[in-house]
């Protein structure tokens, strides 16, 4: 299934960043620049100017902090967080990136401007499991080990910075500290101390997630399997609510298999596979198609993960080719059959995609081929059994957002339940903020639809729907001016639309 439009999390710079040896071992997604809206006469103006605000706060912030201006990146994010209301999702992203980033203060003062709800609750939870240390530390000492990461991580410093902990009695409570240590005897090759180090760091400090990371990955690298494989199986029993973090697990398992592979071949499949995890898919083709020229066995798990990272991309003719060439070599080839099934279900040849989510049934546990029968029955009018396999599913598991966001066109009154659900799991879900503001407009709450609008915003201020839902909220407030101004930027957007489009109606909503 396509991927619903998203954001990148992490809004970063254009600032190129210094590769260690083994590119494989820089986690940091790739960076896209910061681009400011030029809008003069908008609708949503005041929107706009907001989000440049933040744009350009979190720009200096991480232009400063890359630089090593420890101090100053931290007092752009402290003033961005302070100017900054009612913004969950902004909140959220961000206090994400000041974790990683060893601002745990921010990330509370973040957390404490947040609403209270399943979404937030979510978040926070996993932020803290992953990457929160024992306890704090005051801010002198923060942006001490800020500083420490970023040397580390950003700029070449691996062995200096670690010399450096290793020699100061600053923050020396701190089990954080023991993990930069680590850290930095990792970047600098020296597995042994490495070792050492993050052990410590998780005698001090067993619950964070981040830490065990560090050791799989230190245990992978020294040729140690079994103890790798080990200490990921105790990762993998880590319940995390988000796709932003499962997806953060799924990427170390590919990172270890990608390690201990004997095989050329299956080393470049499961490298791939981390760099698609870690949304680097121009690296993850490019090392796909020199994988297919190493070993003809394999080409089958090659081409199946080429089909589906250009599925994932949009690029469909060539997700089709390759899904084809994997089927035919091996039919029960699991990622193959399913992206087989996807493609035939988008082109509406629902009798092939039936066929294929069937086949892909008998190849996995996992519930997405069920998901995938259930809605193709749906498209095919046969809704009892779509209503049928549906509750079954529903019974098994409510966390799955596929099988939410399909389930309500067969339980559309449950959407006040699971649209906020879908929100908890993934907040970069744009057709969910979307889904929301229409529940609030129909209910009146105007207030709190602005506030998901908001969210939609933040991820995709070029999504038509945004601005036909916008249009209500500012007719219901009396701004009639301004709600014709969006819903003309409406059908500017989408000129399908445009046809089927008058004050108060959407084909959309139909």
């Amino acid at each position: 299934m396509n991927k619903l439009i998203k954001t990148t999390l992490i809004l970063t710079t254009a600032i190129a960043l210094i590769q260690p040896a083994n590119a494989a071992q820089n986690d940091t997604k790739t960076q896209k620049p910061i681009m400011l809206k030029a809008e003069t006469n908008a609708a949503n103006m005041d929107m706009v100017i907001k989000d440049n605000f933040i744009k350009a706060k979190y720009a200096s912030a991480e232009n400063r902090f890359l630089q090593g201006n420890i101090k100053a990146a931290h007092d752009d994010y402290s003033d961005l967080i302070s100017k900054t209301t009612h913004d969950d999702y902004v909140f959220l992203a961000y206090g994400i990136k000041m974790a990683e980033c060893g601002f745990f203060d921010l990330t509370e003062d973040l957390f404490k401007k947040l609403d209270s709800n399943l979404y937030t609750q979510n978040y926070v939870k996993d932020i803290k499991t992953y990457y929160y240390p024992s306890g704090m530390v005051d801010k002198n000492d923060t942006i001490y080990l800020a500083d420490a990461y970023a040397g580390i991580v950003y700029n070449n410093l691996a062995m200096e910075t670690t010399s450096e902990l290793l020699n100061s009695t600053q923050a020396a409570e701190s089990d954080y500290k023991n993990y930069l240590i680590a850290l930095g005897y990792y970047k600098s090759n020296n597995l042994p101390q490495a070792l050492k180090y993050i052990n410590n760091a998780i005698i001090e400090n067993d619950i964070n997630v981040n830490y065990k990371i560090l050791k799989t990955k230190i245990l992978a690298d020294a040729k140690k399997t079994k103890q790798a494989l080990k200490t990921l199986k105790e990762i993998k029993k880590t319940q995390f609510l988000t796709t932003d973090f499962q997806e953060k697990i799924r990427s170390i398992e590919e990172y270890v298999l990608y390690k201990i592979s004997k095989e050329d071949a299956l080393k470049d499949y499961h490298l791939s596979y981390y760099y698609h995890l870690q949304e680097k898919d121009l690296l993850a083709t490019k090392v796909l198609q020199s994988a297919i020229l190493q070993a003809k066995e394999h080409s089958p798990k090659i081409f199946a993960l080429l089909s589906k990272v250009y599925y994932e991309n949009d690029e469909l003719l060539k997700a089709q080719e390759f899904a084809q060439r994997a089927y035919r070599e091996n039919p029960k080839n699991y990622l193959a059959v399913k992206t087989l099934a996807d493609l035939s279900f988008d082109e509406r040849k629902y009798e092939d995609a039936l066929k294929y989510y069937k086949e892909a049934k008998k190849l996995t546990k996992a519930s997405a081929p069920s998901i995938g029968i259930a809605k193709t029955y749906m498209a095919l009018e046969q809704n009892k059994k779509s209503k049928k396999l549906y509750e079954k599913l529903l019974k098994k598991q409510t966390n799955d957002m596929d099988l939410l966001i399909g389930s309500l066109k067969v339980f559309p009154q449950r959407a006040d339940d699971y649209l906020p659900t879908v929100a908890s799991l993934d907040i970069t879900n744009n057709e969910i903020w979307l889904g929301l503001a229409d529940l609030a407009i129909r209910d009146g709450n105007y207030k709190m639809a602005e506030t998901y609008l908001n969210n939609s915003y933040y991820i995709d201020e070029n999504n038509f729907k945004y601005y036909y839902y916008l249009s209500l909220v500012l007719k219901a407030k009396g701004e009639h001016e301004k709600s014709n101004q969006s819903l003309i930027k409406c059908s500017i957007l989408n000129s399908d639309y445009k046809a089927n489009l008058n004050s108060g109606y959407s084909s959309y909503e139909k």
